[in-house]
C-alpha cells in the first residue's frame, strides 16, 4: 500500500521492482489526493508501468496522518492475495492502522512499514494506541535513515529495520546536456521548497544581503503563506532585485530549473514538532550536477554524507552561510568538483536501481523469515 502511488512518479520505482525481481506487484493507492500546495491529483496509471494499480477512495484527502480508506480493504486483499505486504506509510498514520488489521483479519503474512520520523514523538490518544498496534503486528520496518531507525528503537520497536534511502531519477533530474556551466560572474543559487517558517528561505534571503561583496542571484522557487513575510524581508534588506521569485514549478520544470543554477541552499529549521525528515531537494539537485549548501538540521548532513558533496552551515546563521557563499564564488574550481561528485553520489547511493536492489533484499528477507515461521 502507498496512498500516493496514484502518481506516476511515484510508481516507477515499483515498476522496476518487479522487474528486477519478477514479481506479481499489486499498488493500492488513494483514488485521489490532495497536494501540499492544494491540488486535486487522481490515480492513473504512468506510462510503461508494469504493475497492477488499484485504488480505493478515502477521507481527508492531503493530511497524511489523519486520512484513511473509505474503501473494503480486505476485499483487495483477498483478491490480490499477496505473499507480503509493504504499508508505505509511518506507524501512527490512521490509514496504517486500517490496513495492518484489514491484512490481521485474514492472514500472518509478513507486513511491514516505513518510517521518515526522525523526531522522538509521544502520540495523544488515539494514534497512540494505533502505533502500539502496529509496533505489535507489523513484522519489519523500512526507515530513509539511521537517524529514524534509533527513534523506533528508542520507542521499543525491536524487529528487524532496513535503512533505505529515497530514491532520485536520475533521467528527470540531470545535468545539461551541454555538460560543465559556461563561466560566468554571476553566482547562481537556488532555494527550492514550500515558503513556511521552518524551510528557512528567511536565512537565504538574509544571507545574500550579507553577501554584498559578490555577483549573486537568488532564486526562489515554491510558494506558501510565509511568502508575503519573507518579499518584506528582502525589501527591508535591499536585495528585492538580486532575488527571482519563480513561484511553484512542476517536477519537469523544477528539473529544468536545477540546471540553471551554481548552487542549492537548504537552510531548514528544527521545530518543536518538525525536523527536516530527508531532504529530498538535495539529492535531486546532485542528479543535476547542483551541489547543495545545507543547515545542520534533521536528516540533511546526513544527505551531503552519503552524496560525497556539500558543505553544511549552523541553523539560521545566515552570516556563516553568506561566508559559505563568498568562499565558493572565489574558487569556482571547488565549486565544479563538487558538482562533479555530487552527480557521482546520487549515481552511486541513490539511483532508482541501488534503492530497488534494496528493496528487493529486505522484502525478499522478510518472505523468508515469514515462511520459516509458518513452517515453525
Amino acid at each position: 500500500m502507498h496512498p500516493w502511488a496514484g502518481l506516476p512518479a511515484r510508481q516507477s520505482l515499483y515498476s522496476k521492482l518487479a522487474d528486477h525481481t519478477g514479481w506479481d506487484i499489486a499498488l493500492l493507492a488513494a483514488k485521489t489526493w490532495r497536494d501540499e500546495y492544494g491540488t486535486e491529483i487522481k490515480a492513473v496509471a504512468g506510462q510503461g508501468m508494469t504493475t497492477e494499480l488499484r485504488h480505493s477512495p478515502i477521507a481527508l484527502k492531503g493530511n497524511i496522518p489523519l486520512h484513511f480508506f473509505l474503501g473494503r480493504l480486505r476485499r483487495h486483499v483477498r483478491d490480490f492475495n499477496p505473499d507480503l505486504v509493504y504499508i508505505y506509510h509511518e506507524p501512527y498514520a490512521a490509514a496504517t492502522f486500517q490496513m495492518l488489521r484489514a491484512v490481521r483479519a485474514l492472514s500472518d503474512i509478513p507486513v511491514g512499514v516505513r518510517s521518515a520520523q526522525n523526531l522522538l514523538k509521544r502520540y495523544p490518544i488515539p494514534f497512540r494506541q494505533s502505533e502500539a498496534y502496529v509496533y505489535r503486528e507489523s513484522d519489519f520496518v523500512v526507515t530513509v535513515s539511521d537517524n529514524v531507525a534509533d527513534v523506533m528503537r528508542r520507542k521499543g520497536y525491536r524487529k528487524p529495520i532496513e535503512v533505505i534511502p529515497m530514491p532520485v531519477d536520475l533521467v528527470v533530474f540531470r545535468p545539461s546536456p551541454n555538460g560543465a556551466r559556461p563561466a560566468k560572474n554571476t553566482l547562481r543559487v537556488g532555494f527550492v521548497g514550500r515558503l513556511v517558517p521552518e524551510k528557512g528561505a528567511d536565512t537565504a534571503i538574509k544571507a545574500i544581503a550579507d553577501a554584498q561583496s559578490i555577483d549573486l542571484v537568488l532564486d526562489i522557487i515554491g510558494s506558501g503563506p510565509d511568502e508575503p513575510r519573507l518579499r518584506t524581508i528582502a525589501d527591508a534588506l535591499g536585495v528585492h532585485d538580486r532575488i527571482n521569485w519563480r513561484g511553484a514549478l512542476d517536477r519537469t520544470a523544477v528539473a529544468a530549473a536545477y540546471r540553471e543554477l551554481d548552487l542549492l541552499v537548504v537552510p531548514s529549521r528544527k521545530t518543536a514538532r518538525w525536523s527536516e525528515q530527508f531532504g529530498r531537494v538535495v539529492i535531486e539537485a546532485a542528479a543535476a550536477e547542483v551541489p547543495a549548501i545545507v543547515s545542520r538540521s534533521g536528516e540533511l548532513p546526513f544527505l551531503i554524507g552519503q552524496i560525497g558533496a556539500g558543505w553544511t552551515v549552523g541553523e539560521s546563521d545566515h552570516e556563516e552561510l553568506a561566508r559559505m557563499l563568498v568562499h565558493l564564488d572565489t574558487d569556482r574550481i571547488a565549486l565544479q568538483d563538487a558538482a562533479v561528485r555530487a552527480r557521482q553520489g546520487a549515481e552511486a547511493r541513490f539511483s532508482d536501481e541501488a534503492i530497488v536492489a534494496s528493496l528487493a533484499a529486505a522484502l525478499s528477507a522478510a518472505a523468508l523469515r515469514g515462511r520459516i515461521a509458518r513452517r515453525g
